[in-house]
């Protein structure tokens, strides 16, 4: 009895050994979009004057990126960050970093504001990229690391951002899959790329291409190949290969204003413990619904903004923003999240909703600057990393999806993954 009761622990052991892995540590690096301690909020890296674009730069170009975050603790840290060069598939790559950067590998994050006229203390940080310190000098994908001054394992958060230099040429169409059972349900698109401005020996090995859907990673389809090599135009039209979930408009809410009840806002009160309370309207399960085409979605973006003050970046309020969606029993085959940028398209451990039994439904609470968001509730399968929007959104052909490609080239003997194409195109143009 005794030599069970030992097995019996250790099994409980190794198991929590498994699920605590390094992997699932906010200490790992990961390179991936990811924030690593509790009190960073509101992380954006957009290019300089357009809040809400893609972190995408032109190699040799004066085009800046702005990197930008807020930090609860309300007291000043002093942040140091690098930028390190990526693979096409998102793992280091083999170069060194005077390879790819100008001048020095790290820097400080010197611009820092204190909130005002806010309840919830803040430190907004803020730095330019590239700048006189830090500058790239190869095209590809990056990773943006901010840490603690001199304790680089001390990471804050990580970005990703884009130096494209453009040598290649694609276009692409979305239309109804080939397969006649998704047609309603799914979104296939066919492309080719113009390879004549750089040297393409073997297409199939050199070149790489990753389709994203809006701002999602879980289910971006990769290292596709062309059915067909016609002169130095690359085809991609094989039947079923390129295949998306059709899925549904985002929800929205607006919390640009405190002092009313604004679009999709129900009711708002203030706790001298708690801070702000935002009770949204209850959402309802829309997968046997018509589609129904919402104005107001942004394909899952947000924005920081705030209507009661001049200055959005250190006068927002942050707020515990209240969601439910009715639903008469808990689940049992996977987890139910809330998802989108607001989510940094992740599915969370804060997003996750737990079912009430007294209120029948689903229901979650994420902490908020101000702003105007977009959601979907997404369903993560057991033993699936791609979550469904099919039990909460649905999925109907007509959702005006958005379309990122990116075309990498990494020529015979070369080191590195050259970004050689980004072309972002909507399934329709409403």
């Amino acid at each position: 009895m005794k030599y069970i009761t030992i097995f019996i622990i250790l099994f409980f052991f190794g198991l929590q050994g498994i699920a605590q892995t390094d992997y699932f540590s906010d200490d790992y690096l990961r390179y991936e979009d990811f924030v690593y301690q509790p009190n960073i909020r509101s992380v954006l890296l957009y290019k300089m004057g357009f809040e809400m674009s893609s972190p995408i730069v032109a190699l040799h170009s004066e085009e800046k990126l702005m990197l930008s975050f807020d930090d609860l603790s309300a007291d000043y840290s002093k942040y140091e960050y690098t930028i390190i060069h990526c693979d096409a598939d998102w793992n280091p790559s083999d170069l060194m970093p005077n390879e790819y950067l100008e001048s020095f590998t790290d820097d400080f994050i010197p611009s820092y504001d204190y909130s005002i006229n806010t309840m919830q203390s803040y430190v907004h940080y803020r730095k330019m990229i590239p700048n006189d310190v830090i500058s790239y000098k190869l095209s590809g994908n990056y990773l943006v690391k901010v840490y603690l001054e001199k304790q680089p394992d001390e990471v804050i958060l990580t970005r990703r951002f884009y130096v494209i230099d453009p040598k290649a040429d694609l276009s692409a169409v979305v239309d109804r899959p080939s397969n006649v059972v998704d047609r309603d349900f799914k979104q296939e698109i066919t492309f080719s790329i113009n390879t004549a401005n750089i040297y393409v020996v073997d297409p199939f090995k050199e070149i790489k291409v990753t389709i994203r859907q809006n701002g999602r990673w879980d289910n971006a389809i990769t290292n596709m190949k062309p059915r067909q090599v016609s002169g130095r135009e690359l085809i991609y039209d094989n039947a079923g290969a390129c295949v998306f979930d059709a899925g549904n408009d985002y929800r929205y809410f607006d919390i640009k204003s405190l002092r009313y009840n604004s679009m999709r806002v129900n009711a708002i009160e203030y706790d001298p413990l708690d801070g702000y309370q935002v009770f949204l309207h209850e959402d309802e399960v829309k997968n046997k619904n018509v589609y129904q085409r919402i104005q107001e979605s942004m394909n899952g973006r947000f924005l920081i903004k705030t209507e009661d003050w001049p200055d959005s970046s250190i006068e927002s309020e942050y707020c515990t923003v209240n969601f439910f969606l009715p639903y008469p029993t808990p689940l049992i085959d996977g987890k139910l999240y809330i998802f989108g940028g607001l989510t940094n398209w992740q599915l969370l451990r804060e997003a996750e909703l737990t079912f009430n039994f007294e209120r029948f439904g689903f229901e979650a609470k994420l902490l908020l600057k101000q702003g105007y968001y977009n959601y979907h509730y997404i369903l993560l399968p057991n033993n699936s990393k791609v979550g469904d929007l099919t039990f909460a959104e649905g999925n109907f052909f007509e959702t005006n999806n958005e379309y990122t490609f990116y075309v990498y080239f990494r020529p015979q003997g070369s080191r590195y993954d050259q970004l050689v194409n980004v072309t972002t195109m909507y399934a329709f143009d409403y």
